[in-house]
């Protein structure tokens, strides 16, 4: 078997593997979409208000038009996810606590799982079809799937992935496969435009980078078929945006049903005003969310660069740096760029590939494998504890992470319904046989390396946040609520100190919200 096939099925076995719905969690993004999915079934509609009585009234991600509550999310993603929702309703039934993780399970399999698997594999033909050898395929592939965030977004139904992947598999249609210039395929990368956009308003700036990178004045057809392609798309945006919220140019972020939220998008693009370099500098380094922070081995980048310029031509390289510098600059003008709870800054995820491109086209030295032993253990340990992580924490895999997997605590999984013993033991042997497969003796040291220095730095960063009161009691609450260690916000606290009375009522209320509990021990 070919190492890059390895990766891609490590990684799809891994992503089946997880079922990330925590008990008592209403994950705002995803419970969102579920309710959509499930007012559309259920009731023929996409208004949501009929599912709030199950969902309780934490769920942030919500638009409300005189009385009536929507889905606050652009509807591409949903479009996608949608025929997960309908096979698991054969099966577990109609909306109930005890069938929305089921629900979502399948909705996030067809709409972020699946995206990204194709999105690897076209990583995989690209690269090979600019020259790239078979072991600077693996170590790109392993690093795109397995040391940066996109590990994490596979795994939820966020709209990221599918993002991510729609633009970079359009991107590789127009500039970086023979025949580029055939009809249908400006057709389909259209379409796949068109698709990203409707997932993810903010889309339209990456979108636009590369339909203007079409334009010919010898071949004025060729971006022509690619905006037609993208036609389709967003006429489906303009019946969703009439059927929800009265008019086809009416967006959800106008409608905004949390005060926080109104005040966000009241100004700039969606909420998103000019770059600032104070955010940007965040969202590359910041010790909590910074995309440099998870996945360092990106800064080897440039090093591909030229190989890429030859490989490509003049459009397709600068397309290849425009469309990630488009999405970075855009998010750097966003206030809210770290996106709440999550693993590193979810906002960039569309940037990824177009980033870790170059991986697969340069040399290798010691120093990229170090990098990716590091990344991998940042990126891997800190999803697969709890993927919303808090901002507060730097270094996540180890001031979050760590204390709860010596615990034995993990993300819901399949092998918890099997032997919980082994729910955390089992996934770790997976993901840790990969890099034996793929990288030589030598090689394989470097990366065990970079292990060592994720580790190790983990360990100091826990180290110093166990000082901090109310970052324990953050992790505590977690661990507790979300993860059925009962007993752990107190322990967090001291054994014998009050807890704030607001906390304790905020747990009494989450323990009686959906999901249901996971046989966690």
């Amino acid at each position: 078997m070919k190492p890059a096939r390895a990766i891609v099925g490590v990684w799809l076995l891994t992503a089946i593997l997880f079922v990330p719905v925590f008990p008592h969690f209403i994950s705002p993004n995803e419970m969102s979409r579920w309710a959509v999915a499930a007012a559309i079934v259920e009731s023929g509609t996409v208004e949501v208000s009929s599912l709030l009585p199950i969902l309780g009234t934490r769920l942030e991600d919500l638009s409300e038009v005189d009385g009536r509550v929507y889905s606050n999310k652009a509807p591409g993603t949903l479009l996608v996810a949608l025929p997960g929702y309908l096979a698991a309703r054969v099966l577990v039934g109609p909306p109930s606590p005890d069938s929305i993780r089921p629900a979502l399970y399948a909705m996030r399999l067809a709409g972020a799982t699946l995206p990204l698997m194709l999105l690897a594999i076209v990583f995989a033909r690209a690269a090979r079809r600019c020259g790239a050898s078979e072991e600077a395929v693996a170590f790109a592939l392993f690093v795109l799937l397995f040391g940066t965030v996109l590990f994490a977004y596979g795994l939820l139904l966020f709209s990221h992935a599918l993002v991510a992947a729609c633009l970079f598999a359009a991107w590789t249609l127009l500039f970086a496969v023979p025949g580029c210039d055939r009809e249908w395929k400006h057709y389909v990368a259209g379409a796949l435009i068109g698709l990203a956009v409707l997932s993810e308003y903010p889309a339209a700036v990456p979108g636009a980078v590369l339909v203007a990178a079409t334009l010919e004045r010898r071949n004025p057809g060729r971006a022509l078929r690619v905006i037609l392609g993208g036609l389709p798309l967003a006429a489906i945006l303009g019946l969703y945006n009439r059927a929800a919220f009265g008019g086809f140019f009416e967006l959800s972020s106008g409608h905004e049903r949390l005060g926080e939220f109104q005040e966000l998008a009241g100004s700039g693009l969606f909420g998103i005003g000019l770059p600032s370099p104070v955010i940007l500098l965040r969202l590359l380094l910041d010790p909590s969310k910074g995309l440099l922070i998870f996945s360092p081995v990106l800064l080897l980048a440039p090093a591909g660069w030229r190989a890429a310029r030859a490989a490509l031509g003049r459009r397709g390289f600068i397309t290849l740096l425009a469309v990630p510098a488009s999405v970075i600059l855009l998010y750097a003008g966003y206030p809210n760029w770290h996106g709440g709870w999550t693993v590193g800054p979810r906002y960039l995820v569309a940037a990824i590939p177009f980033v870790a491109f170059p991986l697969a086209l340069m040399w290798r030295g010691r120093v990229a494998h170090v990098l990716a032993g590091y990344s991998a253990v940042a990126v891997v340990v800190t999803s697969v504890a709890f993927p919303f992580v808090p901002p507060p924490f730097p270094l996540p895999w180890g001031s979050f992470a760590f204390p709860m997997l010596r615990d034995g605590l993990i993300a819901p999984n399949i092998i918890h319904l099997l032997e919980p013993r082994l729910a955390a033991l089992i996934p770790a042997l997976l993901v840790a046989a990969l890099p034996l497969f793929i990288f030589r003796r030598a090689k394989l040291a470097l990366f065990a390396v970079g292990v060592g220095i994720a580790v190790i730095l983990g360990f100091l960063a826990e180290a110093n946040t166990n000082r901090s009161p109310g970052v324990r009691i953050q992790r505590g609450y977690v661990r507790e609520v979300y993860l059925l260690d009962r007993g752990a916000l107190q322990r967090s606290a001291g054994e014998g100190l009050p807890l704030p009375p607001r906390l304790l009522g905020r747990m009494e209320y989450e323990l009686t919200l959906p999901p249901t509990i996971w046989p966690f021990r």
